[in-house]
């Protein structure tokens, strides 16, 4: 029976980490009012595995202001090396992201929601655009990273 605990431990411990709420995030939400939500434990960069949607509803304006609302659905804070959540972007569907906000991981409980404003980039050389949300648990216990990817489509004045 003890084996089966740990065993049950274990798991938890791997699944589920962080949801991309605002904007919606790639692929499901179900169960994220819940810890260790397996929508929310991707841990393959940099989109958690979820293909880029076949058509893009959300459409935001460049250079305005949005804001950005993620839940740490299971907690791995690690006082001894705290982690953090980034904001990220990139233009079009392939490439590298850049940074645009950091938010740190003070130890907060699970199911615990942070917003944070950005500016949506101007885009180049596409009119699409990706933003990546990521945890870095810095938490040996733990995977060192959970992802979620949202996809929109940009407009300019």
């Amino acid at each position: 029976m003890k084996t089966v605990a740990v065993f049950l431990l274990f798991l938890a411990g791997t699944w589920a980490h962080m949801c991309l709420i605002s904007p919606p995030q790639r692929g499901s939400m179900t169960g994220i009012n819940k810890p260790a939500c397996p929508d929310c434990g991707l841990v393959t960069g940099p989109c958690g595995l979820r293909p880029e949607p076949n058509k893009t509803t959300l459409a935001l304006l460049a250079g305005s202001q949005y804001t950005v609302t993620i839940q740490k659905n299971l907690d791995h804070y690690d006082s001894a090396s705290p982690g953090e959540f980034t904001i990220s972007f990139r233009a079009g569907m392939t490439g590298d992201f850049t940074l645009l906000q950091k938010i740190p991981d003070i130890g907060e409980p699970s199911l615990t929601l942070y917003s944070v404003n950005i500016t949506i980039p101007k885009p180049v050389g596409s009119d699409k655009g990706t933003l990546q949300a990521v945890y870095v648990t810095r938490n040996p216990q733990a995977p060192p990273m959970f992802y979620q990817c949202t996809d929109f489509i940009i407009g300019v004045d």
